[in-house]
């Protein structure tokens, strides 16, 4: 468990929404906020995933000391690492500035996740050391958000990513390329995701 860092996603402007999805209010907090809350009775540490232009904004309710920003820091020519966007961009850029941790990946826009889904996940990767990714299944595709990524497992995607050796540059793909250990989903609603208020 100490090596495990939770991982807020917040993936800026929500074409739908029509607004930061992780600045949206919520009681007295923000969604982004409330979501790292969720690892709380867990004592796990949490960071931000932000992009360049979120800096300012976040740092009105969050310490910048939290955040690590969308941008992959790779030495040498980009290859590969040029075509990784999205989710998989910013996983792998908080990889790439703390590379010794294992990466429990949460989505801003999940409000309704709950304590015990959260709990079987990390069971599952402290009862399970064999896997680099732990992940749940809903029917034909994975979550990827309550997921829990390993340095191994990342080191080795970022790799494959370098060397542009991947079929397309998704989340997706790699938990399907991946030694991934799938959990079957007992609470749907925790994996809604809000896309207008």
């Amino acid at each position: 468990m100490e090596k495990l860092l939770g991982v807020v996603l917040c993936g800026g402007e929500s074409r739908r929404m029509g607004s930061d999805k992780g600045l949206l209010p919520v009681g007295d907090t923000i969604w982004a906020l409330s979501a790292a809350g969720k690892l709380a009775p867990f004592g796990i540490p949490v960071i931000f995933s932000i992009n360049d232009r979120q800096w300012e904004s976040y740092s009105a309710y969050i310490s910048p000391d939290h955040f690590v920003t969308d941008t992959v820091d790779v030495k040498g020519p980009l290859k590969g690492l040029a075509a990784v966007k999205g989710p998989l961009k910013g996983l792998l850029s908080v990889h790439r500035k703390l590379p010794g941790r294992n990466l429990l990946l949460l989505a801003c826009d999940m409000p309704d996740l709950d304590e015990s889904t959260i709990q079987k996940i990390i069971t599952a990767y402290q009862e399970e050391p064999g896997y680099d990714f732990f992940v749940y299944q809903d029917l034909e595709f994975a979550q990827p958000f309550c997921g829990i990524y390993t340095s191994r497992g990342l080191e080795k995607e970022y790799a494959l990513a370098l060397h542009n050796d991947l079929p397309d540059f998704s989340l997706q793909s790699m938990l399907n390329n991946g030694s991934t250990r799938r959990l079957e989903i007992e609470h749907p609603h925790a994996f809604r995701n809000y896309n207008s208020l």
